[in-house]
């Protein structure tokens, strides 16, 4: 409740292609069973077989194949990975709800050997960043956050009223999510009002109100109050994301922990310059950067500088700029196929991942290949001229075939 102040932070602690602009080589294992030497675009890259975070050198990651299921050395995920270009997007709801619309290029399905599956960084643009605002203070000034045109996280507590504004700001495809009933630290004191007598009520009160009220479908994350990390053990049991208030931003398939994500506190009195130098050190290190704010007057952050900030980052053009539980669906989703494992059926390779408890539903990625067919259900998956496949989360597995013409071969 209120702004952050230094307890507040302290609290947070706690297969064949050849490319000339690439000096990093990684052995990687074809559908068909040979090594194939890869050239992998980005200096940075992690191969499926480890996870974990990316490294800095890839020849010591090289995958060595004992088994038909393994983690999947037939995937790499490159951090950096973009649809091509400097690209814009739409401020609007993709195909699937949630991803940025990509211009179609007329980048051609690839069709060489099967293989080299890679998820794009950021649904192909170059960072992230997401806005959170607390305490549900933020009411009057909705108006002006909305006609930026871009989606947002309000994290609400159960008093947060303002019923006809929250729907709406539901309804315009923001996020609403859990800061729990009373805004209590985790030994329940504290407290705005009587404190519920668990962690779990507090939650619960909490997701059903905002439920209940603001007539949303459900709630996938929380923000702890205070920053205290003694909650994140029960957020665990009910959302698949609890934003921090430890500074930092979060790159593609880090170390990032999803029940304490980083953030940057914005202080009162920041001035948009100050915010858009986040959002341009993100930009150039391929983050995401989640902003966190509380009141929006004159005494705090002025709600001019806030919009400013989010012109800048929408003028940026290659920039997703969207809620904690779309880009941080993405980001887990990534993680994910970054831990998957990989069996041989024939001359298929069946990709299969697991993905965190309480993860949204109905949540994508996009991918590219060096070539081959991929399937989700028995259905082929379409190329999409912006640069990638779009595949689908749910499911928890994905086949790559052999095209017909490389069945001749």
């Amino acid at each position: 409740m209120g702004l952050m102040g230094t307890k507040e932070r302290a609290a947070g602690k706690s297969h064949i292609m050849k490319n000339a602009l690439s000096s990093s080589l990684s052995l990687i294992e074809a559908p068909i069973g040979c090594l194939l030497t890869v050239a992998i675009v980005p200096l940075v890259v992690v191969c499926i077989a480890y996870g974990g975070a990316a490294s800095a050198n890839p020849s010591s990651r090289v995958a060595t194949p004992s088994s038909e299921t393994r983690k999947s050395n037939a995937i790499a995920i490159a951090p950096g990975q973009t649809s091509g270009g400097t690209v814009s997007y739409k401020m609007s709801a993709g195909e699937n709800g949630e991803l940025p619309v990509l211009p179609a290029s007329g980048v051609p399905k690839p069709s060489g050997i099967p293989g080299g599956l890679r998820v794009l960084d950021w649904a192909g643009l170059k960072a992230a960043v997401t806005y959170t605002f607390d305490d549900g203070s933020q009411a009057p000034y909705y108006p002006q956050l909305h006609a930026t045109g871009l989606r947002v996280t309000f994290f609400l507590n159960s008093n947060a009223g303002n019923v006809s504004t929250w729907t709406q700001a539901a309804r315009d495809g923001n996020e609403l999510g859990n800061h729990t009933a009373h805004h209590c630290r985790a030994d329940g004191t504290s407290c705005v009002g009587t404190y519920a007598g668990s962690l779990e009520d507090e939650y619960d009160l909490c997701t059903e109100y905002i439920k209940r009220t603001y007539g949303v479908r459900d709630v996938w994350t929380t923000a702890s109050p205070y920053g205290d990390t003694g909650w994140d053990n029960v957020a665990k049991t009910r959302f698949f994301l609890n934003r921090g208030v430890w500074p930092g931003q979060i790159a593609p398939v880090d170390s990032t922990a999803p029940y304490n994500l980083l953030t940057y506190g914005v202080p009162n009195g920041t001035t948009a310059s100050t915010i858009n130098a986040q959002i341009d050190a993100a930009r150039t290190a391929g983050k995401w950067q989640i902003f966190l704010l509380h009141s929006l007057d004159n005494n705090a952050v002025k709600v001019s500088e806030v919009v400013a900030s989010m012109n800048h980052a929408k003028s940026l053009g290659d920039v997703w700029i969207d809620s904690v539980v779309n880009i941080g669906a993405y980001w887990a989703g990534q993680k994910a196929l970054a831990n998957a494992t990989s069996t041989r059926s024939g001359t298929d390779i069946i990709v299969r991942w697991k993905l965190p408890a309480n993860f949204s539903k109905g949540r994508h990625v996009r991918v590219t290949v060096t070539g081959g067919t991929l399937k989700q259900e028995g259905q082929a998956l379409p190329w999409n001229k912006g640069g990638y496949y779009d595949v689908a989360l749910d499911p928890e597995s994905l086949t790559i075939s052999q095209d017909v013409m490389h069945r001749a071969e």
